[in-house]
């Protein structure tokens, strides 16, 4: 790309001005908007109370999934694409794997799943679920389209700090009929009940009746939760959906893929989180017997998300099947992963039993609060802050509704949270190899209040102000702004007029990630000029343009949000001598 040149920076002076507090996994940056992921902030990830802090363990992994502890400051990590299992002992990442198994890796293939059981007799289980390689070598799908052997669940022994004794429990297919290795889902629970569970995405559009499709094929063991016995047997008391495999493993279906689940401490019940196509991310409460409506319904059932017209007659209900609307749903896309319940009071009592949910588009860390009954969530308490009103449907219709259960920003793409054991503390794992603890701070001070977004044209004016006068790094370049999903008017000012060799900086001042990304939707070309990926909040993107034209862009996360920048020739200063020279003309012409 000869023709443009890009810088990015952090923009502190401008979240000032702002005053702004706060997502899939992907071997490679792809045209779906969906598996281009948050990079971590430029600074320190940070937390929305002052009596909080974040602090790095470690950021010596190679894209992990998920964690399981084995002791205190103990904790094994899965690595997606190298198929290793890695010791963090210490904030010290291990020099040998306790594990290498071969996988394959295809956008959201890989290792992706772990849970630890010590057992009565002193043994310590580790359940795995990752996509097995056809033929023994890492990433062989992706590279010479061998195909995956499948989705498998194994069960291993710890002892000595390796893995031993495997034991296949779950065999799945891995082969999806759109020929894309998305979907797989992968998290692994032990439930109160000391069963297994598993949550699997439906592979790449495989439609049976397990995704509602009335005259479709029985459902394959995909496209819901799994629940076996830590031997691999069906739960044998009261099957929900039937009495036959796969029936007998399914503990829900109707799911489209999920990065996150966890059991409610007090209650017992389990919650998850679902991806939606293009909008309707959901936090689920997850009965035994729950039907979450894909492919038919995305999002409250109400809202028609999916464009389909169903409602829950239209579902497939087998056994004891039944349908709930979610407890919180977005109606646009954040990549919504992982899901866990702070079962200890070491941030303070206000947060003792609350979820936390995490993100991969944007890398922020959300904070959700149950009602009395436990069944629900409820927004309307004194923790919070900005305008709580709006989410009082548990709805986040509009982007700037994200600020009020945003606890936590700067992560990068969030792939698990888990709670220390031995300190009690939140641990939360980012795609980009780092793993950070969120403890209290060493002083302690009142908690910041969010304030409301600032309209189009301040925001534009502050950018501007602020880029021209502060930012020497960035002297003379063009400020534009990104509002949020608005259409045409997402990016201001639309469209942007400039030179050759004139450079634009656009400033996130959303509450979401979003890109600056070359052609349109759909586009086969999108990307191929330039590509910001994921502009964080309070983050930006600078761009040289040094050909005339006229270059549409959009973001690969909304696609309706477009802009577009029309380039003249000659440079800023030749422009201006220009003008200088036909001003002398014309002033010689009047003499």
């Amino acid at each position: 790309m000869g023709f443009m040149r890009k810088k990015r920076f952090s923009l502190s002076f401008i979240a000032l001005v702002f005053i702004m507090v706060f997502g899939m996994y992907s071997s490679s940056q792809t045209s779906y908007g969906a598996y281009s992921k948050a990079p971590l902030s430029p600074n320190t990830p940070t937390i929305n109370d002052d009596k909080l802090t974040v602090e790095k363990i470690t950021d010596g992994l190679d894209f992990p999934t998920s964690m399981a502890f084995v002791g205190p400051n103990d904790i094994l990590v899965t690595e997606k694409n190298t198929g290793k299992v890695m010791r963090v002992l210490n904030g010290q990442v291990q020099a040998q794997p306790v594990l290498d198994v071969a996988v394959a890796t295809l956008i959201e293939r890989g290792l992706l799943g772990i849970a630890v059981s010590p057992q009565p007799d002193g043994k310590t289980y580790v359940f795995l679920y990752y996509t097995e390689s056809g033929n023994g070598v890492d990433g062989s799908d992706e590279v010479s389209l061998v195909e995956p052997l499948g989705n498998r669940l194994y069960r291993y022994e710890y002892v000595d700090g390796q893995l031993i004794n495997p034991l296949l429990l779950l065999d799945l297919t891995a082969t999806p009929p759109n020929g894309r290795g998305e979907h797989n889902g992968g998290k692994v629970l032990i439930g109160p009940d000391k069963n297994v569970y598993v949550v699997v995405g439906e592979v790449g559009a495989h439609r049976t009746q397990a995704q509602n499709i009335e005259d479709g094929p029985p459902p394959n063991g995909l496209g819901g939760v799994l629940r076996i016995t830590q031997d691999g047997q069906p739960v044998p008391s009261n099957p929900i959906f039937g009495d036959e495999l796969p029936l007998n493993l399914y503990y829900a279906m109707g799911i489209r893929n999920s990065f996150g689940m966890d059991f409610d401490p007090l209650t017992g019940n389990l919650w998850d989180t679902e991806n939606g196509p293009a909008a309707g991310d959901e936090i689920n409460l997850v009965g035994p017997g729950f039907n979450s409506g894909f492919a038919l319904i995305q999002g409250y059932a109400g809202d028609d998300l999916s464009a389909t017209g169903a409602s829950a007659d239209d579902l497939v209900m087998l056994g004891d099947g039944y349908y709930d609307d979610p407890k919180f749903a977005w109606t646009f896309p954040i990549g919504v992963t992982a899901l866990k319940f702070l079962n200890s009071d070491k941030l303070g009592s206000e947060y003792a039993n609350n979820m936390f949910v995490g993100d991969i588009n944007n890398g922020l860390l959300y904070r959700f609060t149950l009602n009395g009954e436990r069944d629900g969530i409820s927004i309307k308490n004194d923790t919070y802050a900005g305008n709580t009103q709006a989410l009082a449907d548990n709805n986040a219709n509009d982007t700037p509704e994200n600020r009020v259960i945003t606890f936590g920003q700067g992560f990068g793409g969030i792939t698990d949270i888990q709670v220390g054991l031995g300190d009690g503390y939140p641990y939360v794992l980012s795609h980009t190899g780092s793993m950070f603890k969120i403890l209290p701070a060493a002083s302690e001070s009142a908690a910041p209040q969010i304030e409301n977004q600032p309209s189009a044209a301040a925001a534009a004016a502050a950018a501007s102000t602020n880029v021209a006068q502060n930012d020497t790094q960035m002297t003379g370049s063009i400020p534009a702004v990104i509002i949020g999903i608005r259409d045409a008017a997402s990016y201001a000012p639309n469209p942007i007029e400039i030179s050759a060799g004139q450079t634009i900086t656009w400033f996130n001042g959303d509450a979401i990630s979003h890109t600056v990304t070359s052609g349109a939707g759909g586009d086969p070309e999108e990307g191929d000029l330039f590509d910001s990926d994921a502009i964080i909040p309070d983050q930006y993107y600078s761009l040289t343009f040094d050909n005339p034209g006229s270059y549409g862009y959009y973001c690969i996360y909304h696609p309706t949000m477009v802009g577009e920048v029309n380039v003249v020739s000659g440079t800023a200063e030749e422009d201006t001598a220009e003008e200088d020279t036909a001003e002398e003309d014309t002033a010689e012409e009047d003499t």
